[in-house]
């Protein structure tokens, strides 16, 4: 073997090496400094090397100051959400943040939840917009803007969507989910809610067409109930419990609309509907269901539950 493939030998396993261990984080240089080694022999290893030096140095003289700016970061993040449930319980109300602070804080504050994710700080950012704080204000009306454009332009992509393939289920399950997330992120109030609520209703009447199930009903009845549409509430109610008589879910909901009309002796029939059918109640059930019978008779439908779980 000549010298001059021994020394092209060595230079590929060099470089293999160097890959090996950018690929698996043991160099802390740019990778971009790989193609320096491949290209450049020899020397472009001594930069390597130097680099990883200046490096490494730079991180062990900055360590004290960075672990003073996560600091500051956590102190911002633990101000803003709390550590054990998911969702919107998870947040901590920013008002009270806004209201104790001092401006720099509050602004700060703002902008994590701008960077974060707004539709998780939907309410926060809405009592953010009475805050004396000229800029929070703009922070907070900001985001709700923006949270309030992207729900429209996927309203608007999904009405061209369905006006193409007005049959397409897939299309009209997804603007369903839309409406829900929509429905639920408390950008709506007011008369602009119960317009949304109607187009929901309206949804979900066109998904029961080509089928119903419990949920969809649920749904819908959920919805019809809300908009003070006790007609169609009261039709879904009885296609629940016509369908799946043994499921709670239909006589629940016509204990609430019973309850929403003010009709006593509807809830009263309802309730011994249940304990004629023997309909199993889930814990929630039996709780919704003793709310409404004489305390004499909670007693027995507590046994009874317990005798149908068992």
């Amino acid at each position: 073997m000549s010298i001059g493939v021994f020394l092209l030998v060595v230079h590929l396993l060099i470089c293999l090496t160097v890959y090996l261990l950018t690929r698996f984080h043991v160099l802390r240089s740019s990778q971009l400094v790989l193609a320096i080694v491949l290209l450049v022999p020899l020397w472009g290893l001594l930069c390597l090397v130097v680099l990883e030096l200046q490096v490494r140095l730079r991180k062990e003289g900055g360590r004290e100051v960075d672990l003073e700016k996560m600091l500051v970061n956590d102190e911002i993040h633990r101000s803003i959400l709390m550590d054990e449930d998911t969702g919107a319980d998870q947040v901590v109300p920013l008002e009270e943040a806004l209201l104790v602070n001092d401006a720099t804080t509050r602004r700060d504050l703002m902008m994590e939840v701008m960077y974060a994710d707004p539709g998780d700080y939907v309410s926060q950012l809405q009592a953010a917009r009475m805050n004396d704080d000229t800029e929070v204000v703009h922070y907070a009306v900001t985001a709700l803007v923006e949270l309030q454009k992207e729900y429209d332009l996927q309203f608007q992509r999904l009405e061209r969507v369905m006006a193409l393939d007005p049959e397409d289920g897939s299309t009209l399950n997804e603007a369903i989910s839309l409406m829900e997330r929509y429905l639920g992120s408390g950008l709506l109030e007011g008369n602009a809610r119960l317009i949304q609520l109607e187009n929901y209703s309206d949804l979900l009447a066109r998904r029961l067409e080509s089928g119903e199930t419990p949920a969809l009903l649920e749904k819908k009845v959920d919805a019809d109930l809300q908009l003070g549409e006790y007609d169609k509430a009261g039709e879904g109610i009885q296609k629940l419990i016509d369908g799946w008589p043994q499921d709670e879910r239909g006589y629940l909901y016509r204990i609430r609309y019973y309850a929403q009309v003010k009709d006593r002796q509807g809830i009263d029939r309802t309730l011994q509907a249940i304990g004629e059918k023997h309909v199993y109640l889930s814990p929630n059930g039996r709780d919704e269901v003793a709310f409404w019978q004489d305390p004499g008779q909670r007693s027995d439908w507590a046994a009874a539950g317990e005798e149908a779980a068992s």
